[in-house]
């Protein structure tokens, strides 16, 4: 898998969060870019267009809700898979990142493995390949590609 396929853009106004994962990724082989919140996390997406957003939703100055729709309209970053992490794993958040535009949703706190091989198989695969996992709900795989991850 080429380098590009396998980045992934973490965005966390927490440096304990952002660093704890972004530490975890790169030891499981991920190219990792870090933003401390939605301008830079937009700056980025820009220049190094990763392959998925992990896009904390509650964040000072532009948020993650704004941030994915900003992603999500402008067609050079519009195919960036994003998906909403937050502490706030209520239905109604999750149906708020959905209509900003995210393509899955992460409670807070999560198992940092499981996440690190759902985002393996997201990667993998591709967008016809996003899976839900371990609290990780994403829409599930194409008809007839189960995956293949576990989770704790």
């Amino acid at each position: 898998m080429t380098e590009a396929r396998r980045s992934v853009l973490i965005v966390d106004d927490s440096p304990d969060g952002r660093e704890m994962l972004a530490e975890y990724l790169t030891f499981r082989g991920f190219v990792v870019i870090e933003a401390v919140n939605g301008e830079e996390a937009l700056a980025q997406a820009r220049a190094s267009h990763p392959a998925v957003v992990l896009m904390d939703l509650q964040m000072p100055g532009i948020g993650g809700w704004e941030a994915t729709r900003l992603l999500k309209a402008d067609p050079t970053t519009a195919d960036i898979i994003v998906i909403a992490v937050t502490a706030h794993a209520l239905t109604p958040d999750e149906t708020i990142a959905r209509r900003a535009g995210c393509d899955g949703f992460i409670s807070k706190p999560y198992d940092i493995s499981a996440v690190a091989d759902a985002l393996g198989e997201v990667l993998r695969r591709g967008r016809s390949g996003l899976v839900e996992l371990d609290g990780l709900k994403l829409p599930p795989p194409a008809a007839g590609r189960p995956h293949t991850a576990t989770a704790r």
